[in-house]
């Protein structure tokens, strides 16, 4: 603590020796030289807890300057440090030993102390003497202990301490100290330890642990540059200052944060996992670059949920709406997330990181080229969305595959409005049955084309979930691809969710057929808009202006949201960059 007072006498003096005429070793005042504290006459070790007379913190003190309106020029102001007695350096010369003004008076308050421990020692023995004179003490010291509680030098633990200094004692074989709680205590319960310090004859509480052993430090008045934690290390030292653990499923403790041995936050604990799938679509044109100088490609964590990607990817070219490779499970980002990944040819390429965690490019760029992945970041949370008291999210996207079931992997919430919107590459395969783990009821809302096999098959089914699910799973007939995104809603009207102006419907080989049109019952409904569209991706499907689009698999379907429809014929006028078959979706929210 920076509490004892030095400089502003009259030998505080910063001084240097210069020649005149001759004549060396001559003392010179040096006004603005830099005064540094040290525990040691030698070693890099210094004070660097100070401060000024006004409480201003400090790690070095100025001798002032010409025209200082309190010192003359050269002189040492007053500081205080934290000892009574330092070695002093003026601009890193030789150091001389100073004791702080406040020596004596602390010398005087010892000595006073002193005494009145002497005083009450006396008193003591004296009481003692009378005690022993008129009591059976010595006898029953000098009997059998019939009490194994009383503890003394003579009979017991020969480690019991009652009270003071530790002292040197032998290893212990045991804990010293146990407190066991029969339960948690709560959040009313008595502190387990307390420390009181007097300021001002006014008792404060500066230090305490609360009932579930969570410690609290109180920084004590006018000491407010006093640190409230210290952890210091050796200059040397590999371990952390501060370290952060997190018990795994089988009880295993894992590193997980904190602070280096130099006071650097940790950003990961983190392995790179390995990214192994490049050109998940098999277009041919992309693969793991194989050059020995770049990083070798993978992702990891770092806090705040941020994920980091490193290494290259090989092209012959890129062509927009391919997907460059898909990330690891566990880095998925849980929304859309549009970066740019530069290249060797010096033209960037953007790109979407979608939540199924594909890297899809959105421009074409001449190759050959490889593409850099290297220090590129994203957040991995869900992006809050502007729409007014409604909540809808892409939660789930199903692996595409030709084998029934496909299947969802969601914590369902009871209460809350699930959509599942499906899609096949063959409108004549449909979509059987839709269910849970939980045995919640699912059923079909709308669904194109009613017959025929032109285009594409889509449906979209619902659920309010009673019993919170893990797995939904859509089961479906024929051997077309199929396609599956969860949707979850709130904000609905819970008796009845959907509004009955929802349809869906055929459209033929256009790139731009007409909207699939409704009229809402009511003002206030969210509109939801699905396509599926053959050959038409994700990448090649021109969302609706107003419309706002929501994460989906690179296969489709699509979807798109509006809040608060107009009471009118409103449609979603989607467009695609080749003409074919497709099937269109419509349905309206009622609100709560």
């Amino acid at each position: 603590m920076t509490i004892y007072l030095y400089g502003g006498g009259p030998m505080d003096w910063a001084m240097d020796r210069v020649t005149v005429d001759g004549v060396p070793l001559i003392p010179q005042l040096k006004p603005g030289a830099v005064i540094t504290c040290h525990p040691h006459q030698i070693g890099e070790e210094r004070y660097s807890s100070l401060a000024l007379a006004d409480g201003t913190a400090v790690d070095q003190v100025t001798a002032a300057l010409d025209g200082d309106p309190l010192y003359g020029p050269g002189a040492w102001p007053l500081w205080r440090g934290p000892a009574l007695a330092m070695w002093i350096s003026v601009d890193g010369g030789p150091r001389v030993y100073v004791q702080s003004h406040d020596l004596i008076a602390e010398i005087q308050r010892a000595f006073t102390t002193a005494q009145g421990a002497q005083a009450a020692a006396s008193a003591a023995a004296a009481a003692a003497a009378e005690l022993a004179g008129s009591s059976s003490v010595a006898g029953h010291l000098a009997a059998a202990d019939p009490h194994a509680q009383y503890l003394n030098e003579q009979r017991g633990d020969a480690r019991y301490l009652r009270a003071g200094d530790a002292g040197t004692i032998a290893p212990l074989d045991e804990v010293r100290e146990k407190v066991t709680f029969s339960s948690m205590p709560p959040a009313g319960a008595k502190n387990m330890r307390e420390v009181w310090v007097v300021i001002d004859d006014v008792p404060y509480l500066m230090a305490w642990d609360n009932e579930g052993l969570y410690p609290r430090r109180r920084q004590m008045r006018n000491k407010l540059f006093e640190h409230l934690y210290v952890g210091i290390t050796a200059h040397n030292g590999t371990g952390r200052a501060f370290m952060v653990e997190q018990l795994d499923l089988a009880g295993n403790r894992i590193p997980v944060g904190g602070f280096d041995t130099r006071g650097r936050p940790v950003t990961s604990d983190q392995v790179w996992s390995p990214i192994t799938s490049v050109d998940p679509t098999s277009t041919g044109d992309y693969s793991a670059s194989t050059d020995v100088g770049p990083a070798p490609l993978g992702a990891r964590w770092d806090t705040d949920d941020t994920v980091r990607l490193q290494g290259r990817i090989t092209a012959t070219a890129v062509t927009a709406g391919d997907a460059l490779a898909e990330l690891p499970a566990g880095f998925h980002p849980l929304s859309e997330r549009l970066i740019t990944v530069p290249t060797t040819t010096g033209q960037a390429v953007p790109c979407d990181l979608l939540p199924n965690g594909r890297i899809v490019a959105r421009a074409t760029v001449a190759g050959p080229c490889d593409l850099s992945l290297d220090d590129i970041t994203y957040a991995r949370i869900i992006a809050d969305q502007e729409t007014g008291d409604w909540g809808i999210s892409t939660v789930a996207i199903a692996t595409p595959g030709t084998g029934s079931p496909l299947t969802f992997t969601y914590e369902g919430v009871p209460g809350r409005l699930y959509l599942a919107y499906l899609s096949r590459s063959s409108a004549a395969d449909p979509f059987t049955t839709v269910v849970d783990d939980e045995g919640n009821t699912w059923e079909r809302v709308v669904y194109c084309p009613t017959s025929g096999g032109v285009g594409r098959r889509h449906e979209v089914w619902r659920c309010q979930p009673v019993a919170p699910f893990a797995t939904v799973a859509p089961a479906f007939s024929g051997a077309g691809t199929a396609y599956a995104t969860l949707v979850e809603v709130t904000g609905h009207n819970p008796a009845t969710p959907i509004d009955p102006a929802s349809a869906a419907e055929h459209r033929g080989n256009h790139t731009a057929p007409a909207p699939l049109q409704i009229t809402p019952s009511g003002p206030g409904r969210l509109g939801i808009a699905a396509v599926a569209w053959s050959p038409n991706g994700p990448a090649q499907i021109t969302v609706p202006a107003g419309w706002t689009p929501l994460p989906t698999h690179s296969g489709g379907p699509v979807i798109a949201y509006m809040t608060d429809l107009p009471v009118e014929l409103v449609g979603a006028p989607w467009t695609a960059t080749t003409g074919a078959g497709s099937g269109h979706s419509m349905i309206a929210i009622n609100p709560a």
